[in-house]
């Protein structure tokens, strides 16, 4: 439905703004104000950092819980499971007796309203998996592990397609396309690649393009295939430096059956920056270790849950939301929305606490694979630029409950505006004694100190829960390291309050601030490098 207000170019330029807009207002606000309204903002800064204690402990919450139900998924023979969905009264009895977690007893519960209907599953033999994975600049020693990890999943192979998102401007993805293809053609149902023409009209320089032109090359060879429906394909979209946990296949695919195949569903892996983890700087590793582990929280908040980097939808969903975003840098995110506004807002994460694994910002010097990590997280931040785009289709979109609107209009802006002002607010509670020598004497003033230092120190010993998950999901030590670089592992997390205002809060103010003056970010793609 037309509304003249959401379609306003001013009234959209005020929504770009907005994000930026918050952000620096927070920020200057200590300043500015603390020479006239010591206690104002002493008061202010205090709350924040009381607020931020009690979220910490809720967080560490999560992650514990995150932590444990990744390692309990990654030890799950997924595809054992999907057999036994084959005797639905057998499977469900099964359940009963071994079932032990709480998703356990929701697939019990599952079954029991699929029995009760007199309804069944789909036949897990006929579902087939799709990877689509794009290709630019990266190397074969990068893709070839990513193919083999999916060789050799636990799903069976005959069941698997890959197609290969090749870019145009990069001739050597071609020539890497071509030796995949050659080698490992032979061993799936399908493995092919498209090439996607550089400069198309209506297109942004982006992964999204890329991968919705493969994706809809593949379907018109798919269209031939009569004996299989869109709705028996999953097609999951990954990078090239991307390696599928060898259970993802079977339990994407479990998911999707107990689920009722609902193509009103996404599916969500946790995104483990582990691949190269050794081989990075101490700075990089903090940066990749916050990304992962901000994602296994996150699975615990399916509410919250955002497609990010590796997702799974069926090929029904993927055809009805005409695939992924061609105007937007960040395609992952704007795909969850996407398919929100497609279905009128009934649309739902699911979490599938199971790794994908990537790599970590590496370079082939320190002060690059610093800059590279700083570009990266910028990029990642262009996600403000979907507010626009979520509060105009709510304007218009009158299925959605104003509930709904609103909260999920929150969830989104203060999810970017915690992510640019938090580390420096919490790093910034001095700025009231800075700016007014004669606050300092006051009993607020004390408490202030006081009670930031004790966030602080609290939130060091959370660090150390941090340290605990990180060395247990950790990779083996590759043998050209000593025991020396094991300590290292475990040092580096000094550097995390710097790491967290540097590599996180500043790229996303900066990625706001561009918004805010209408500057658009360019796609820039973070060059993968691994050491021998």
């Amino acid at each position: 439905m037309k509304n003249d207000l959401a379609e306003n170019p001013i009234f959209i330029r005020f929504l770009e703004i907005l994000p930026g807009a918050a952000a620096w207002t927070t920020l200057l606000m200590p300043i500015i104000m603390a020479p006239f309204l010591p206690i104002f903002v002493a008061s202010f800064i205090l709350v924040f950092n009381l607020y931020w204690f009690f979220k910490a402990i809720n967080l560490s919450r999560y992650l514990l819980n995150g932590f444990f139900g990744l390692k309990r998924n990654m030890s799950i023979n997924w595809l054992e499971r999907c057999k036994k969905t084959d005797d639905l009264d057998n499977f469900a009895r099964w359940l009963e007796t071994k079932g032990e977690t709480n998703e356990d007893k929701h697939d019990l519960l599952e079954l029991k309203e699929i029995q009760k209907g007199g309804g069944a599953l789909g036949n897990w033999r006929e579902i087939y998996n799709l990877a689509v994975i794009a290709i630019s600049s990266e190397s074969l020693d990068i893709l070839k592990p990513s193919i083999e990890a999916i060789k050799n999943s636990n799903f069976p192979n005959e069941n698997i397609m890959i197609v290969l998102a090749c870019e145009e401007r990069y001739p050597s993805a071609v020539k890497i396309a071509k030796i995949i293809k050659k080698k490992y053609g032979s061993d799936f149902k399908y493995l092919d690649y498209f090439v996607h023409p550089k400069d198309l009209p209506n297109e942004v320089r982006g992964k999204g393009p890329n991968i919705s032109f493969a994706a809809k090359k593949f379907k018109e060879y798919f269209d031939k295939q009569k004996s299989i429906t869109y709705g028996d394909v999953l097609v999951t979209t990954l990078d090239a430096d991307h390696i599928a946990h060898k259970e993802y296949f079977g339990r994407v695919t479990y998911c999707y059956l107990l689920d009722g195949k609902n193509k009103h569903k996404t599916y969500q892996p946790v995104p483990l920056l582990f691949n190269n983890i050794w081989d990075t700087p101490a700075p990089n590793r903090i940066a990749a270790v916050g990304s992962s582990f901000w994602q296994i929280v996150e699975a615990m908040r399916p509410y919250r849950l955002r497609t990010f980097a590796a997702h799974t939808q069926s090929l029904e969903t993927l055809v009805d939301t005409d695939f992924w975003a061609l105007h937007s840098i960040v395609e992952d995110g704007h795909q969850f929305w996407r398919t929100y506004f497609r279905y009128g807002g009934d649309h739902e994460m699911v979490p599938l606490t199971i790794p994908v694994y990537q790599d970590a910002v590496l370079a082939e010097t320190y002060w690059k694979t610093f800059k590279n990590q700083y570009l990266q997280r910028r990029r990642w931040a262009w996600g403000a630029s979907d507010f626009p785009f979520i509060v105009t289709h709510f304007m218009k979109e009158k299925k959605i409950s104003f509930f709904e609107k609103i909260v999920q209009t929150f969830r989104h802006f203060s999810g970017g505006y915690s992510w640019a002002t938090a580390s420096f607010l919490i790093a910034g509670a001095w700025v009231p004694l800075i700016f007014n020598n004669s606050f300092q004497d006051t009993v607020l003033a004390h408490n202030v100190t006081v009670y930031s230092s004790f966030v602080l120190r609290l939130a060091w010993a959370g660090i150390f829960l941090n340290v605990w998950i990180y060395l247990k999901l950790l990779p083996p030590r590759p043998k050209k390291y000593g025991l020396w670089r094991h300590f290292g592992m475990v040092w580096q997390w000094l550097l995390s309050p710097v790491v967290a205002i540097v590599l996180s809060s500043l790229p996303c103010l900066d990625s706001q601030t561009r918004l805010m003056l209408g500057k658009r970010l360019e796609f820039w793609i973070t060059p993968k490098v691994r050491k021998a």
